[in-house]
């Protein structure tokens, strides 16, 4: 279960500063920052109790994030700090919560 967290705080703390960096153009910040929830929730499916405790971490650690609690948000109300608000815990949520599917043999 630590692990679970640990995943959660990392892929939160990592997207939460990235998803805003735009390399030519093109938003690459969010694209990291989707695969780095995206492998926390893969490994969050190995444990049964991590399947729900990721997304709900990463949701409260985003949420904390997007208060204005010393001057300063890190998440910004623009249109990539939404996706990052929105689709971070709606992925976390679908991959870590799918059924896992058994080969017929």
């Amino acid at each position: 279960m630590l692990k679970v967290l640990l995943a959660a705080i990392a892929a939160g703390v990592f997207g939460t500063i990235a998803h805003q960096t735009l390399l030519a153009g093109l938003p690459a910040g969010i694209v990291l920052s989707f695969a780095a929830v995206a492998i926390g929730a893969l490994e969050a499916r190995q444990e049964k109790l991590g399947r729900a405790i990721f997304p709900i971490a990463l949701g409260l650690l985003i949420f904390v994030f997007s208060q204005d609690l010393s001057g300063d948000k890190l998440i910004p109300a623009n249109t990539l700090g939404l996706v990052w608000s929105f689709g971070s815990v709606g992925l976390a949520a679908l991959i870590s919560l799918w059924p896992k599917i058994k080969a017929k043999r």
